[in-house]
């Protein structure tokens, strides 16, 4: 693997690394790990390298330079499938922002793709985006195709809620853990693409060592609905997915993301702590009822309640 782009999960490319020198590549993988840590691209790397054809050898990385390797980056390689939003809205002909969950039909399609001869004579590789979604019918229908793989075929299953997924794919996959990234890779990942040293320094204190969430916090990319105060959060809150498990996964979201904002604003001198502290405290307790299965929607309107302290005057 190209450990170039595999940064700050050193444990996770060592494990891969090993797989691939010994030639003992599983049929299916699941990467776990919170989000914005690089699943997605060292499950595409992994690729990559099973599917180069001018790898010098089982411990060596994929060139980086063949028609194979080009193509995977732009992500239009044959023998390689990224199963995501986009994947299934073009599939389906929909709208790729309403596609909340994998559903049984797009797992049967990459099934018949990955049941295809090989264009390169190597691997053919199937990576799942947000795999703790897939629908009941569909894991049933991925626990068959681990059941009787395919050979040289690989399915990875790359997602931030490993607990979601059922126990029968769960045994049937070889699991890599990817940790939280450190602050300083990720202030120097959010400098890399131009954000401001004292923002991204910021951010990435209180991005909990996700990446994704560090360029959310410094680009200022917050649930507006909520900040508007309690009227618009009942909107926010009607607007939530019908499915219980995803309505509760937008709502965690949205509260992070609200208290990092409080706590960045507080940091940047905009408000002071006696205006953030109450807010703070009553979005943590909102965030440890949500895990303990209260309602998605009555969390985020008293969510709303919450911010609108934090603007009132002081008493």
């Amino acid at each position: 693997m190209n450990f170039g782009k595999v940064q700050g999960q050193a444990r996770a490319a060592k494990t891969l690394s090993g797989l691939l020198a010994a030639e003992r590549i599983p049929s299916a993988l699941v990467f776990h790990g919170m989000e914005g840590t690089g699943k997605t691209l060292v499950a595409v790397e992994f690729a990559k390298t099973l599917i180069c054809r001018d790898r010098k050898g089982p411990d060596r990385p994929a060139c980086g330079f063949c028609t194979d390797c080009l193509s995977v980056d732009r992500r239009i390689h044959p023998d390689l499938a990224l199963v995501n939003a986009d994947y299934q809205a073009a599939l389906l002909e929909a709208d790729a922002a309403k596609q909340k969950s994998v559903r049984v039909d797009t797992v049967r399609r990459v099934r018949r793709d990955m049941e295809l001869s090989s264009l390169t004579g190597n691997w053919k590789v199937a990576v799942v985006e947000d795999a703790h979604t897939l629908e009941i019918e569909a894991a049933n229908a991925l626990l068959k195709i681990l059941e009787e793989p395919n050979p040289r075929t690989l399915w990875v299953l790359v997602t931030a809620q490993r607990e979601r997924l059922p126990r029968t794919v769960l045994s049937r996959c070889f699991s890599v853990a990817f940790a939280p990234l450190s602050s300083v890779l990720v202030r120097r990942i959010l400098e890399d693409a131009g954000t401001d040293p004292q923002r991204a320094a910021s951010a990435a204190e209180l991005c909990e060592g996700s990446a994704s969430r560090a360029l959310e916090l410094a680009a200022g990319e917050y649930p507006q609905a909520l900040q508007a105060g309690p009227l618009a959060a009942f909107a926010a809150a009607d607007g939530l997915p019908r499915e219980g498990y995803l309505a509760r996964s937008q709502a965690e979201s949205a509260l992070f993301a609200l208290s990092q904002d409080l706590r960045l604003k507080h940091l940047s001198g905009a408000l002071p702590f006696a205006r953030v502290e109450r807010p703070l405290r009553e979005l943590l307790r909102l965030r440890a009822a949500l895990r303990a299965n209260a309602d998605p929607r009555s969390i985020m309107i008293l969510a709303g309640l919450a911010a609108e302290t934090a603007a009132a005057p002081l008493s």
